[in-house]
């Protein structure tokens, strides 16, 4: 494989990687403020009504910015696909065939007798 692609790859590797992670911490943001507008609506008494608008826009744009982040993942399997060593990103996990999220993780194992969905 040339340096150049090897180059290119590893610069794209790195970029994949900082955008996953800032979609996800805007997500986590947009969240809080979600959860700040109202608990500060709550806490000063006034009803649902007050800032309805706000709190929907605020919502609006978690729901955007999931359907960006999906296809900001969509995007990292089709690169995947390439099967360029250098553009892996540092995934704890091979990305799964059937789609993101369709893996079953677990971190504590079932108790005996217990189904596992």
């Amino acid at each position: 494989m040339s340096r150049a692609i090897i180059s290119a790859a590893r610069q794209i590797s790195g970029e994949v990687r900082s955008s996953e992670d800032g979609f996800d911490l805007a997500l986590a943001n947009n969240a809080r403020l979600v959860a700040s507008l109202l608990d500060a609506r709550r806490e000063a008494g006034l009803p649902a009504s007050v800032g309805r608008g706000a709190l929907n826009r605020a919502l609006e744009a978690i729901s955007h910015g999931a359907k960006a982040r999906e296809s900001l993942l969509d995007m990292h399997r089709e690169l995947a696909g390439l099967n360029l060593r250098e553009l892996a990103t540092g995934d704890l996990l091979e990305c799964p065939e059937e789609g993101f999220g369709s893996a079953k993780l677990s971190v504590v194992p079932p108790a005996a007798g217990r189904k596992v969905a």
